[in-house]
């Protein structure tokens, strides 16, 4: 399939995203294909709890919703649809989205799936080869019998979506292929990119895909959302807020819009601050498919909402591929404390002192706790800047968050339920959430590591 242009709309950031701007687009048929990418490190582990409780699922739930609202009106509208929804299960989310489509649209619908980026059921097998994992930024080597591994997933690049996109896919469900990935996917299927060249002139039409998906990826951030670069003369709202859209040629050029009458903005600004949002080194961006350069990327506004990017180059892809293992870590149980004016950090630091003294009575072991006071360090700590004791003393209230991270469920719980006595016995003016160390939250760590590309085998199919 070949275009002198096509329309790409980034419709999801994350897991739960608002899905307003998806069902805006596609009942106005403002695009070609929607891109959904709503995969993170944290939300495989959240799908990893999700799949312990019910096998069927391990995919990002709010795809339902998606195939009951907006796939129809996508579909009615000619609009073709990619997402790593599937997270450590895309067949069972293609397989759930097609009993949705079966029923509400009652049309046939292809839906195709990609798999192989899940490897949890080989790194016994290649641990026993005398294959290494290390660790992306500590070196250490990752050892399976000290680790209870609960998923272990690649980042796949572009080359299967395409394949499916070529096959005839109205919809394609990936696992965890790479964000940017899911856009260059769609321009190599519709302007006939080869992913396997390396030519100067291909790789950069790749690098410019990569771009593309970069900035789609998160969703609203590159329209306004979340964005430094214009608070100070914000002008715009963050209600009804737009999502972006690339108008892209076959040289990989693309202006980026959002549609009129909405919220969010597009500018130069907008566009540059998601440019260089977790891209680590801009001279060197990786993905599976390509090695970016974008510190010649070039941003030209050329309209209200609308900015024209171009100028990424394309440099060789990496023989290694990105691994992460996600580790079972125990349990973390936390509880959050309010102290009132007056002395409300000294009663706050007081109360903690009791805390700590009646733990060590306890007949029990932990890894750690965290403390942190709410307005002051909660959120960076050691980062912000501290307040003088003279502001510390005038604060109207205090609040304190108590994280306990432990290896046997109940130990929370108990450590929680031992202090309970302070809000009567301790500092005055306290209050308290009323969970009390009831939920116990699973605690999953990850081990981020390269891996050969030789040894991850991804596939493609479709549902029957």
């Amino acid at each position: 399939m070949k275009n002198n242009s096509i329309r790409l709309a980034g419709v999801q950031g994350f897991y739960g995203d608002n899905p307003t701007a998806a069902i805006y687009m596609a009942a106005q048929a403002l695009c070609d294909f929607m891109i959904y990418d709503a995969l993170a490190e944290l939300t495989l582990s959240i799908l990893r709890k999700d799949m312990d409780k019910d096998p069927n699922t391990g995919f990002a739930k709010d795809i339902l919703f998606h195939a009951k609202r907006v796939y129809p009106l996508a579909l009615a509208n000619s609009i073709k649809i990619v997402t790593n929804g599937g997270g450590l299960a895309p067949k069972n989310a293609a397989e759930a989205v097609k009993e949705i489509l079966d029923k509400e649209y009652g049309k046939t619908v292809k839906i195709a799936y990609i798999t192989g980026d899940d490897v949890v059921s080989d790194l016994e097998e290649w641990q026993a080869q005398g294959i290494v994992f290390k660790h992306m930024e500590t070196e250490s080597e990752f050892d399976l019998s000290k680790n209870r591994v609960s998923h272990a997933n690649v980042y796949i690049g572009a080359k299967l979506i395409k394949e499916a996109l070529d096959a005839g896919a109205d919809i394609v469900i990936a696992g965890r292929v790479a964000d940017p990935c899911l856009a260059l996917g769609v321009l190599a299927h519709v302007f006939g990119w080869d992913l396997d060249s390396t030519s100067p002139e291909d790789l950069d039409k790749m690098a410019a895909g990569i771009l593309i998906g970069h900035l789609l990826e998160c969703g609203g951030q590159v329209a306004g959302g979340n964005a430094y670069s214009e608070w100070k003369k914000r002008d715009y709202t963050f209600t009804q807020f737009a999502y972006p859209i690339a108008t892209v040629n076959e040289s990989g050029a693309a202006i980026f819009s959002i549609p009129s009458g909405v919220g969010g903005k597009i500018s130069k600004n907008t566009v540059r601050e998601q440019l260089v949002y977790e891209i680590h080194d801009p001279s060197r961006y990786i993905s599976p498919d390509v090695t970016v350069d974008l510190t010649s990327v070039t941003l030209e506004e050329i309209g209200d909402n609308q900015v024209r990017v171009d100028g990424a180059k394309g440099f060789q892809k990496p023989d290694a591929l990105k691994l992460c293992i996600g580790i079972d870590e125990g349990y973390m149980t936390d509880q959050i404390f309010f102290f009132s004016w007056p002395y409300a950090m000294e009663k706050a630091q007081s109360f903690i002192e009791a805390a700590k003294a009646i733990w060590q009575t306890l007949p029990i072991s932990y890894e750690r706790f965290d403390i942190q006071y709410i307005g002051l360090d909660g959120i960076h700590p050691g980062v912000a800047p501290s307040l003088d004791s003279k502001k510390l003393e005038a604060l109207n209230e205090i609040g304190i968050r108590i994280a306990i991270h432990h290896k046997e469920r109940s130990v929370g719980k108990m450590m929680l339920q031992s202090i309970v006595c302070l809000g009567l016995n301790g500092p005055p003016g306290i209050v308290a959430t009323m969970q009390w160390g009831k939920v116990a939250s699973k605690v999953y760590g990850l081990f981020p590591a390269l891996i050969d590309r030789s040894l991850v085998q991804p596939k493609m199919a479709f549902v029957s």
